[in-house]
């Protein structure tokens, strides 16, 4: 039940933010380490992410720098200082490498994004510390 509010809220304001025809931008990625098989930077609109609605953008990447295209990206947040307090769904592709996902910080402080990256046998987890004023 509360994955669905989740997910309809994600969508709704997927709509709003459409209609408001804002883009992202550039912002001082959060990179994964680069040793990696998968590279993940995220970027927020706005910049620098603040509580409330915002769009996380990932870049997602092989260990070759190539954009990884056609995958599955779920991805989480959870406040690390307050249980119970966090979101998921699926991010929408939007080419090169990049998704992007709306969703709602409702407190200031340390979170936990989580990534799930899967496609054709790769199946790749990332937990991401990031910090929302």
């Amino acid at each position: 039940m509360r994955k669905m509010f989740f997910i309809s809220m994600l969508v709704l304001l997927a709509g709003v933010l459409a209609a408001c025809g804002s883009s992202a931008q550039p912002a001082a990625p959060v990179e994964s380490g680069s040793s990696s098989p998968v590279n993940i930077q995220i970027e927020t609109n706005p910049n620098p992410a603040m509580m409330g609605n915002m769009e996380l953008i990932l870049t997602i990447t092989d260990g070759d720098g190539k954009p990884i295209e056609g995958a599955t990206v779920d991805v989480s947040a959870d406040h690390t200082d307050m249980t119970g307090m966090g979101m998921s769904g699926l991010a929408t592709e939007q080419g090169e490498g990049r998704y992007s996902i709306n969703a709602n910080f409702s407190m200031s402080g340390n979170w936990k994004i989580t990534v799930y990256v899967r496609k054709d046998g790769l199946d790749y987890k990332e937990d991401i510390e990031f910090k929302v004023q």
